[in-house]
């Protein structure tokens, strides 16, 4: 997992993968953060390659969102207003998936486990997280208040990632 913000985006860049600081550049330099909800070809045909997803969602407790990770998509999921807690923990055998939609979305949703030790991190407008496959994340859970977020989230083919 990545965690950083605009601020030190430019001096932090070179240390990742070119497809993520290429996802970030596409959220500053083409005013993602100004469309309207949606999903937005980046890269590939259709997309397929890299994608984003603006996306408008008010946050809830952390006991009312599952946890979740992909396969083939990294996410960077990036607030662009409200606050949140995205909470999460590194894949492992202990992690009991509950709803498994890999083949058909990328994604998998896991038991609520309190044995495996979650790390909270709070998200302002600007930060962002980056989510690769290993990393089982709970986004949307609220601070201290239900907040509407906007947010977008960018997806990343492994493909983009294995270069």
């Amino acid at each position: 997992m990545i965690i950083s913000d605009v601020l030190h985006f430019e001096q932090e860049r070179h240390l990742w993968p070119a497809a993520v600081a290429r996802g970030i550049d596409y959220i500053l330099n083409r005013n993602l953060a100004e469309l309207e909800v949606g999903r937005y070809d980046l890269e590939g045909d259709n997309g397929h390659l890299m994608y984003a997803n603006v996306q408008e969602s008010v946050t809830r407790p952390r006991e009312e969102q599952m946890p979740e990770s992909h396969v083939v998509y990294t996410d960077i999921q990036f607030l662009v207003s409200g606050e949140e807690r995205l909470c999460f923990y590194k894949l492992t055998d202990k992690a009991i998936i509950v709803d498994n939609k890999f083949e058909s979305h990328d994604i998998a949703f896991y038991e609520s486990q309190h044995n495996l030790p979650e790390t909270d991190i709070m998200l302002k407008p600007g930060m962002f997280a980056v989510c690769f496959p290993s990393d089982i994340h709970r986004p949307n859970c609220l601070i201290t208040e239900s907040t509407t977020n906007k947010k977008i989230v960018i997806k990343i083919h492994r493909d983009l990632l294995h270069l």
